[in-house]
């Protein structure tokens, strides 16, 4: 069997490392061989349903073995697997099953209200407290044999829905080719072997966490699933799992760096810690790396991209280092293997080193497009590369340093400010929790920089000592000309501040949003 599908890396594992456990979630595990029976007979019940190659299997479900048994069908199969996000409020799940014209779903039992009378095609419901589940009879009286028929390499395979926060979700078209070409170029980068062990708690339905998880099984490593982040439990698991491995966002690290208090993680084996989803501020950086170690590594790129971009690595991660290594620490690395970067202008010419512009990636691994949504899939590739919408710039050395999005560019009076450099500045602050800096309406300038600001627990400081604080520290046009104090920022799913829901605040009721 030719190892050019997602699939069949399945069956050659199971092949490989019969014994070898693949998951462990809780109390239950599978070893690779238990896995790939599973993943057949989920198959066979599918096709015995009527499903064959290219339709849409929804999975609505935490990280639960049952979670990467459905993506285990879709790979071998040819189904093609929708991950829907179980955070979504019922009008968004309504959206995407009837966007992706959903044949079968897959749903944990507590989710069950979310689609409950929505048209999902053959609906099995999994438990997760041990009581009886349609999923297990189903599965039970279903044959392990390998299943009929098998995924091609240019099959889509995975359908991932974008946040929305530009507008409606739009599913993005993954192929079997170019998941594997991901998979081969993250392994280049983080020299991942058979004997790594990866904790997986960055939620399934998003490309990051399945990102990794494709990348682990890849090599064989077992994967133990988390369902829902705590910060005790996951250095728990860590520990206990001596896990080698583990993706985290920011705000994670975050989490288990105040957890930990002036204690160092002491665990076995711990080698990889990657970063990504959202910014990482250097502060943060500095103090993670304190308690944890060098170990970190930080991702770049996007669902479209596939999502491998850049990649930080571990020699890049020097805070004592040089001037210029410090200053590494902003970046996002260099291109990936066989990855390419470029950053141009808004006619699409590349820009020389230092000049601020769109990031573009071009790679095997990038989308094949949107779903049913030919413009934007025109707006967003062209000429092989993939516009990511982000504004950076690329040094001398090739390393890329995220400015903002595109539309998140403050122009005020004339002048381009970026967001990402206020709020590194002020995170710097020990009375600031978090910060998002944003443009407002300003009569005179047009935009003005509002910095909205979590203090820290028993810190105090004024409206009028976050603007002296930028004042000594950035050029002053940058500085924020408005300040507004929250006990938190709204965050997505996986995260990240969601700025949009801030600047409506603000822009509500004017006919530009500038």
């Amino acid at each position: 069997m030719s190892l050019n599908t997602l699939g069949a890396i399945i069956a050659f594992n199971a092949r490989t490392y019969p014994d070898k456990t693949a998951f462990i979630c809780g109390d239950k595990s599978l070893t690779f061989r238990q896995y790939n029976e599973r993943v057949n007979r989920l198959v066979n019940l599918l096709v015995a349903k009527g499903l064959r190659k290219g339709d849409r299997l929804a999975i609505l479900s935490t990280n639960r073995i049952e979670m990467v048994e459905a993506y285990g069908a879709a790979e071998k199969a040819g189904f093609i697997a929708v991950p829907l996000n179980f955070r979504y409020e019922r009008a968004d799940v309504a959206y995407v099953v009837g966007h992706a014209e959903v044949a079968a779903a897959i749903v944990q039992r507590e989710y069950l209200p979310l689609v409950d009378g929505l048209a999902v095609g053959h609906l099995l419901t999994f438990a997760t407290d041990g009581n009886p589940s349609s999923y297990e009879a189903a599965m039970a009286e279903s044959s392990a044999a390998e299943p009929p028929f098998r995924a091609a390499p240019d099959d889509i395979v995975y359908m991932m829905y974008t946040g929305g926060t530009t507008g409606k979700p739009k599913g993005v078209l993954l192929d079997h080719r170019g998941q594997l070409h991901n998979a081969k170029t993250t392994l280049a980068d983080a020299a991942i072997g058979p004997d790594d062990r990866l904790l997986t708690v960055m939620p399934l339905f998003h490309i990051g966490g399945k990102n990794f998880t494709t990348v682990h099984f890849h090599r064989a490593c077992t994967n133990v699933l988390v369902p829902a982040f705590r910060a005790p439990d996951i250095l728990d698991a860590l520990r206990h799992h001596a896990i080698s491995c583990v993706l985290l966002a920011p705000t994670m690290i975050k989490m288990l760096v105040d957890e930990l208090g002036e204690a160092k993680f002491a665990g076995p084996g711990l080698k990889n810690i990657y970063y990504s989803s959202a910014p990482m501020p250097v502060a943060l950086l500095r103090q993670a790396i304190n308690a944890f170690g060098r170990v970190f590594m930080q991702f770049y790129g996007l669902t479209e991209s596939g999502p491998s971009g850049s990649s930080l690595r571990h020699e890049d991660h020097r805070p004592d280092g040089s001037p210029a290594e410090q200053r590494r620490l902003m970046s996002a690395g260099r291109a990936m293997a066989y990855n390419e970067l470029s950053v141009v202008d808004d006619e699409s010419r590349p820009l020389g080193a230092n000049k601020v512009g769109e990031v573009r990636i071009r790679a095997e691994q990038i989308m094949r497009g949107y779903w049913r949504n030919e413009a934007a899939t025109r707006e967003t590739i062209r000429d092989g590369w993939v516009y990511t919408g982000d504004l950076g710039e690329i040094d001398e050395d090739g390393y890329l340093y995220i400015v903002g999005r595109k539309k998140d560019v403050i122009i005020s009076g004339g002048e381009n400010i970026y967001p990402r450099e206020i709020e590194e500045v002020l995170s710097t602050s020990e009375a600031i929790k978090e910060v998002a800096v944003i443009g407002v309406p300003d009569d005179k300038w047009g935009e003005a920089v509002a910095a909205i600001v979590v203090l820290n627990e028993g810190a105090s400081m004024t409206a009028e000592d976050v603007v002296d604080y930028c004042k000594a520290r950035m050029a002053g046009f940058k500085k924020p000309r408005q300040v507004h104090f929250r006990d938190a920022l709204p965050r997505s799913s996986l995260g990240k501040i969601v700025k949009t829901e801030l600047r409506d605040e603000f822009w509500a009721g004017r006919e530009r949003r500038i």
